[in-house]
């Protein structure tokens, strides 16, 4: 039972983060006047990209590089000298998000397009595994895959609606 609970809690980790984040934002947008000031889509990135991609990052990084045999199972691969990289990639787009919860507009932006990039890019490479190669496993074809193609939207609408109300949308420029 105990182990049935451990394991599980570990499958859908990606989905409980992102899920945890919007549970946090209501809470807190709920519950405290400064948060209500700034807006639901602000709380919504914020906690969003602190559990869903921040924590979930460094969880991916710890699991590719200090468990690889266990994290490529998971997926349905064999080991690979290439989770390293995948790993040091799954920490960068983590940090990234967990440093975005307190910075400025410019920062986030940028926090949002890595992990739209990688998380995106995850989506594609597990739905290519399922058609290609019928990988089914449950770290390509199931809660992860979901997160991989929610996070990126969550993420992208949420800066977006935040960003518009306090004007900073206007103020994007290319160069």
């Amino acid at each position: 039972m105990v182990e049935t609970v451990i394991r599980t809690f570990f499958e859908y980790f990606s989905v409980l983060m992102l899920a945890l984040g919007l549970v946090v934002a209501i809470a807190n947008f709920s519950l405290s006047h400064r948060a209500r000031a700034g807006g639901f889509a602000e709380q919504l990135f914020r906690w969003v990209a602190f559990f869903g991609a921040g924590i979930t990052g460094v969880y991916c990084f710890m699991g590719h590089i200090f468990a690889p045999a266990t994290a490529a199972a998971q997926i349905g691969w064999e080991t690979s000298p290439f989770q390293y990289e995948v790993g040091m990639a799954d920490l960068t787009v983590g940090v990234l998000c967990l440093l975005a919860f307190r910075r400025d507009f410019g920062f986030r932006l940028a926090a949002t397009i890595a992990a739209v990039i990688w998380y995106g890019g995850d989506a594609i490479g597990h739905i290519r595994q399922i058609v290609t190669a019928g990988n089914y496993s449950p770290g390509n074809a199931g809660p992860w895959l979901w997160s991989d193609l929610l996070l990126p939207v969550v993420l992208v609408s949420s800066l977006a609606l935040a960003s518009r109300r306090r004007g900073e949308l206007d103020r994007v420029s290319a160069g």
